[in-house]
């Protein structure tokens, strides 16, 4: 299929401008104000580029310009760099998209049918009245919103900047497969009630889990404060847990008992080895992806 073109629909107070230029100009000299409704711009470059890699394969838009009803009107929202875009495209291809295509069973046809059908990039994060931040978004299944694209570094020169990169993209892709866990869940309804049970008395709520610290969620069976508030957040951030910890790292913060760990520490991480045992079973039993192989094709990416 081809593209020659992309609509872009833009809104101009044209009452106040044609009062305006008629202002400035002579009686004789006529203004002839566009209707900019009808404004046709060239597709780019990127546009080509973004249509091919994602629209054509996986249905998916990747929506790079601002348009505003994508946020939420209480928040101030930073559009992307231009010159971002496509690295950051090229960043979802490696550490998403191919993971999954050698990790599902079904190969390239499972992402057909469940990558999102839009992917909002954001340039920077989105602030929250709590002091939190929002770093990433899943609304119905359909729409994944990547915020703070702009803080990865083009060409970073020196170690400190590679190993901001690093960071970064652990941050952001755990963000990005946190979020996908969400359209999982929503996709292959994930049955909570045996996973929900093993920490029934650690939840707290959406707005309390703020004050819990590291220690304390893991003691109540989760891998971060944030899993505390409520069943479903704890299944897709332990899901992105696995996916984005090395193995090593994971066993030692989340599962086997360390020197000096407390007796609430040790059960924790007794929970955290039950639910992830049963999130592995889903995964392969339900939706036949091998989330190890996952994890393990993610950290090749990122290396």
């Amino acid at each position: 299929m081809k593209i020659n073109k992309t609509i872009i629909y833009k809104f101009i107070l044209i009452a106040f401008i044609g009062v305006f230029l008629s202002s400035c100009a002579s009686d004789e000299e006529e203004i002839v104000v566009k209707d900019v409704f009808d404004e046709v711009e060239e597709a780019t470059e990127l546009d080509l580029y973004l249509h091919n890699e994602f629209l054509v394969p996986y249905s998916s838009a990747i929506i790079y310009k601002y348009i505003d009803k994508y946020i939420d009107p209480t928040k101030k929202a930073v559009p992307a760099r231009l010159e971002i875009v496509k690295p950051i495209a090229e960043l979802i291809k490696t550490a998403w998209i191919k993971p999954y295509n050698v990790a599902a069973v079904d190969g390239e046809d499972f992402l057909k049918v469940y990558f999102p059908a839009e992917v909002i990039l954001l340039g920077g994060p989105l602030y929250n009245g709590d002091g939190t931040v929002t770093l990433g978004t899943a609304d119905a299944g359909a729409r994944i919103t990547f915020t703070d694209v702009n803080s990865y570094i083009l060409d970073p020169q020196t170690q400190e900047e590679i190993d901001f990169n690093k960071d970064w993209i652990t941050r952001a892709f755990r963000t990005l497969h946190h979020e996908f866990a969400h359209i999982v869940d929503q996709s292959f309804n994930f049955e909570a009630g045996q996973f929900s049970e093993i920490s029934s008395d650690g939840y707290t709520s959406p707005g309390s889990w703020t004050s819990v610290t590291n220690e304390q969620a893991i003691a109540s069976g989760m891998v971060t404060p944030y899993g505390t508030s409520q069943v479903g957040e704890d299944f897709a951030e332990l899901f992105s847990f696995i996916i984005t910890t090395p193995i090593d790292e994971f066993e030692a913060t989340y599962i086997t008992p360390q020197t000096g760990d407390s007796d609430d520490t040790i059960e924790g991480k007794t929970r955290i080895a039950a639910k992830r045992e049963i999130v592995v079973d889903y995964m392969n039993k339900i939706v036949r992806v091998d989330i190890y192989k996952l994890r393990d094709e993610f950290l090749k990416s990122v290396q």
